[in-house]
């Protein structure tokens, strides 16, 4: 008789090998042989992928090299895929110290053996850690939003809603004045700066939790910063054509908090047929520029979020592979937001409207824990509340 083990925390697998009879001198050795990783490493010469190989061979570990890596001239490059557990890591390391030419190789292997950390915000004077999910709840003030139920158009509404979303265990208020939906033309500053400035003051006076405001306009954010607003949800991750210094340097002043997400295009354009190469490269390369651009400009990076940014620029299948695929934006070691709750990848395989997307967001919003997710943007707080403490029972 045989059994399958899968998906083993590491407490679940001592427990197996205590049940064998192991030795516990050789549990550590155990524990790291289960931790196998698909490691991707890029710009190598053909001498460093192919001594990487036979190190990784030596090691019981593999590497696929493209072919032309074999006889490739010295002044090329390659991306080459590691295949390894924790164990095998270990020995790569210590055989790559007897050639000093494979240093910065070493060090980003060495990388992958620290721990895993929990990410930690700044946000206004206070540090969250991230040990459980944080539920930020949805308000728009916006009237053409894509979905009717988050629209809030008077100050009497947005102070009940913002009551009530505290009540269910909200833990951040987002608060956005112009609609992003697909095909949305561009809001003029003063137009969104008009819906905010009175039901904004209200908010930061109510609240009890911190306050996001979503923009992509630096006046708007300096005006929301000004009424005491925490953090600012850029969906341009700093600028959709190319950085915006303006945006970087008014966050950076305030000590504000900032979420940068990933967007292919902008509203008005982004769901015109978009392509990648490689998804999940091209948005961490992204992410990765945006942070380094921020940090450049004064943003404190215990300041950043980052969030891979669902449905904006992103086909039915793109959304899916991030959802599966979530767990690598862990490199950044940055808490990970993702805003998926009722949008159209929920509702189109089913032909179902924004309304009646709840138990699909539901679903994902399982996926997206499981998979790392520090923060989950919502418009229903309660039930999302629900599910992220009932998952966090089960994988944190």
């Amino acid at each position: 008789m045989m059994e399958i083990l899968q998906n083993l925390r590491p407490e679940q697998l001592l427990a197996e090998l205590k049940e064998i009879g192991v030795s516990p001198e050789s549990y550590p050795i155990f524990l790291k042989k289960a931790e196998s990783k698909i490691i991707k490493i890029k710009r190598l010469s053909p001498a460093q992928a192919n001594v990487l190989k036979q190190i990784a061979l030596i090691c019981g570990a593999d590497i696929a090299i493209p072919r032309d890596a074999y006889f490739g001239s010295k002044n090329r490059r390659f991306d080459v895929l590691l295949f390894a557990n924790h164990r095998e890591i270990e020995k790569i390391v210590n055989r790559l110290q007897e050639q000093p030419w494979m240093d910065g190789i070493k060090d980003m292997l060495s990388g992958v053996l620290k721990p895993e950390e929990v990410p930690v915000l700044k946000i206004g004077e206070k540090e969250i850690h991230f040990n459980r999910t944080y539920i930020m709840g949805i308000i728009n003030i916006s009237p053409d939003s894509f979905y009717s139920g988050s629209r809030y158009t008077t100050i009497s509404a947005v102070k009940r809603v913002l009551e009530e979303m505290e009540e269910e265990g909200a833990d951040f208020i987002d608060i956005g004045a112009e609609s992003t939906r697909p095909g949305s033309k561009m809001l003029d500053g003063k137009e969104e700066i008009e819906r905010l400035k009175y039901v904004l003051p209200v908010v930061i006076k109510s609240a009890k939790i911190p306050v996001s405001v979503d923009t992509y306009k630096a006046e708007v954010a300096k005006f929301a910063l000004d009424c005491g607003t925490h953090m600012i949800n850029d969906i341009s991750g700093l600028g959709f054509s190319h950085p915006d210094k303006k945006l970087a340097q008014v966050i950076a002043r305030y000590k504000a908090s900032l979420v940068i997400m990933h967007i292919q295009g902008n509203p008005e354009t982004m769901q015109i047929n978009p392509q990648y190469k490689n998804l999940m490269s091209e948005i961490k390369e992204f992410l990765r520029e945006r942070i380094d651009f921020a940090i450049q400009n004064g943003i404190d990076q215990k300041r950043i979020v980052i969030d891979p940014g669902l449905g904006f620029g992103k086909k039915l299948e793109h959304n899916y592979e991030i959802i599966e695929r979530l767990a690598e934006l862990k490199i950044f070691n940055r808490p990970i937001l993702v805003g998926h709750s009722r949008k159209s990848f929920i509702g189109n395989p089913f032909n179902l409207p924004p309304e009646e997307r709840l138990e699909g967001t539901l679903g994902v919003t399982a996926l997206l824990i499981k998979n790392g997710a520090s923060i989950i943007r919502v418009h229903d707080v309660l039930e999302s509340k629900r599910v992220a403490q009932l998952i966090d029972k089960i994988v944190r």
